[in-house]
C-alpha cells in the first residue's frame, strides 16, 4: 500500500504565547470523562505538584507539507494472533487493534528500503525536484538492518542525492512529529540552499527480540514506512504551528531497571511492559499519571493557542496508535471525538512506531476525508517523554 501527501511550510518564531483553553464541548457533543476535565484544565494553568514541563512552540508563516506517503506492508489479523496463541484474547478485545502490517524477513523489506519507497512517492506527489531538498531526518524505533551503520545517509542518497545532509531521529515515536519542528527550523533558518525537508520513518518489529503483539503493553507494533515533504514554497497544506513539550524525568519508563550493559544482551524478547512497571516503582512519583497527562494536554494547548484554532474546530485528529483501553484515552485528552481522529484506520495497521502521523494524514487526504480549509491536528509522543503537536490546514488535494 502506497500513500502521499502534500503540506507547505514557513516559519517564524513569535514571542512565546500563553497557552488557553477552552473547556466548551467539542463538535459532536463528546466530552472527557469528569476526572479527566479536572485533570486538563488543572495541565492548563500548572499543577503545583512539580515544575511545569519545558515547552517550545512556533508559529508558522509560509511552512506547508507538499507531499506524504506511506508504504505499508500486508496485513495480519489480531484473530488468526489470537487462534495462534500469539495474542490473548482479552488484549485483543481490550486494545482495540484489529490487524497489524508484517513485513517479510528479506532484505527488500529492510525499513530503510521501505522508507525508501515511502520517500519517492512522497517526492513524486508533490512534485519536489530531489535536488530542491536540504535536508533528511529519518526516525526509527528499532534495528535497522546493519549495526553502526548511518541508514540515514543510504535513504537519503537513494532520494535525493549525495550532498544532502541527513540524520537518524531516535526519540522513539515522537521521532517524526518532532522531525517537523526541527526540519522547519533548519529550513527557516536559511540553512543549506533548498527550500524543502524530507523526513522518513521506518521499522520492522521481527522477532526475536520483538514481539509485536506483547513487547509493549499499551499497543501492538505495525511494520512499515512513511514521509513527509516539507516546503517553503508551496503544498496541499500549510503548517500553522507546531508545540514540543519535553519531561525528561520521564526517561526512566522506557529504561525500567535495565543495567547499562557494555554491550547489547542476548537475543531475548525485550518487555517494555515490564521495563515501564519497574521504572514507575524505581522511580515512586506520586504524580506520574499527573506528569503523563500535563505533558500531553500542554503540546495540545500550546499548538491550538497559536494556531489561533478553538479544539471544535478542529476537523480530524491524527494520533497515535496506542494506549487504547489505558483509563486514558487519546481523544479524551485532547477532546476530539473518536469518530475523528485516525483511530479507525490506525487499528488496522498497528503502531507504525514514529509513523503514525504521517500514514494517517496520507489516507485522509488520499480517502477524501478532508477538505480546503479544514484544520488538522497531528499529534506525536514518544517515551523519554515527549510529545510535539502541529495544526495544519488543507489548502488542496495531493497531487496524483
Amino acid at each position: 500500500m502506497a500513500s502521499a501527501t502534500i503540506i507547505h511550510l514557513q516559519v517564524r518564531m513569535p514571542p512565546p504565547s500563553p497557552t488557553r483553553f477552552d473547556n466548551r464541548s467539542s463538535r459532536g457533543g463528546n466530552r472527557p470523562p469528569r476526572s479527566l476535565q479536572r485533570r486538563i484544565s488543572t495541565a492548563c494553568h500548572g499543577s503545583g505538584h512539580h515544575p511545569a514541563n519545558r515547552r517550545t512552540s512556533m508559529r508558522w508563516d509560509n511552512l506547508f507539507v507538499s507531499g506524504v506517503a506511506a508504504w505499508v506492508p500486508p496485513l495480519t489479523s489480531g484473530a488468526d494472533a489470537v487462534a495462534a496463541c500469539l495474542l490473548d484474547a482479552d488484549r485483543y478485545t481490550l486494545r482495540g487493534i484489529r490487524s497489524v502490517a508484517v513485513a517479510s524477513d528479506s532484505e527488500d523489506d529492510a525499513p530503510p528500503r521501505m522508507a525508501v519507497r515511502a520517500a519517492r512517492e512522497a517526492l513524486r506527489r508533490g512534485g519536489t525536484d530531489p535536488a530542491d531538498v536540504a535536508l533528511l531526518l529519518h526516525a526509527t524505533l528499532w534495528f535497522q538492518g546493519v549495526d553502526m551503520w548511518p541508514e540515514a545517509s543510504f535513504i537519503a542518497n537513494e532520494t535525493v542525492g549525495r550532498q544532502v545532509p541527513a540524520y537518524s531521529i531516535a526519540q522513539r515515536c515522537n521521532g517524526g512529529m518532532g522531525s517537523v519542528e526541527l526540519a522547519a527550523t533548519y529550513l527557516t533558518a536559511g540553512l543549506g540552499t533548498g527550500t524543502a525537508a524530507l523526513i522518513t520513518t521506518a521499522d520492522r518489529f521481527a522477532g526475536p527480540r520483538v514481539d509485536r503483539w506483547n513487547s509493549v503493553d499499551v499497543t501492538m507494533y505495525g511494520d512499515g514506512a512513511s514521509a513527509l515533504v516539507l516546503s517553503t514554497q508551496d503544498g496541499f497544506a500549510r503548517v500553522l504551528a507546531t508545540a514540543t513539550a519535553a519531561d525528561n524525568s520521564l526517561e526512566i519508563l522506557a529504561r525500567g531497571a535495565e543495567p547499562l550493559r557494555p554491550h547489547p544482551p542476548e537475543p531475548t524478547p525485550i518487555d517494555l511492559g515490564q521495563r515501564t512497571r519497574d521504572g514507575a516503582r524505581i522511580a515512586a512519583f506520586d504524580d506520574l499519571t499527573h506528569r503523563y497527562i500535563d505533558l500531553l494536554v500542554s503540546a495540545k494547548n500550546q499548538a491550538l493557542a497559536d494556531s489561533k484554532t478553538a479544539v471544535e474546530n478542529i476537523a480530524w485528529a491524527v494520533i497515535p496508535v496506542s494506549r487504547r483501553g489505558s483509563g486514558h484515552e487519546l481523544h479524551d485528552l485532547l477532546e476530539v471525538p473518536d469518530e475523528r481522529t485516525s483511530w479507525g484506520y490506525g487499528r488496522t495497521t498497528g503502531h507504525l512506531g514514529a509513523g503514525d502521523q504521517f500514514a494517517g494524514l496520507a489516507q485522509l487526504i488520499e480517502t477524501g476525508a478532508v477538505s480546503r480549509g479544514d484544520r488538522v491536528l497531528l499529534y506525536g509522543g514518544g517515551a523519554g517523554y515527549t510529545c510535539t503537536a502541529a495544526v495544519v490546514e488543507i489548502q488542496g488535494p495531493l497531487g496524483a
